[in-house]
């Protein structure tokens, strides 16, 4: 049986990401300058139309928006009883 609470990688970063960029005032394109990522693969990213997030991505928006990968994912949705997997 589906747990509702379960998400999906892509929805937890997502989540993470919406967290940070508010707290910057960030839109979508100024995260993707500032990360050197290509604005659609930021809204890829950002309308879950991606299941696969990789690290390298990660590491690249953590330092775009001024802070550590651990930074990002340090957060008890990214625990693997709390993620589909």
């Amino acid at each position: 049986m589906h747990n509702p609470k379960v998400k999906t990688l892509n929805e937890v970063v997502v989540s993470r990401l919406l967290y940070y960029m508010g707290k910057q005032n960030l839109t979508q394109y100024r995260l993707a300058q500032i990360s050197n990522l290509s604005l659609s693969t930021v809204k890829n990213i950002m309308q879950k139309r991606t299941n696969d997030i990789n690290l390298k991505t990660v590491i690249m928006l953590a330092s775009g928006l001024g802070i550590t990968p651990s930074e990002l994912i340090d957060d008890p949705s990214f625990l693997a009883q709390n993620l589909e997997l």
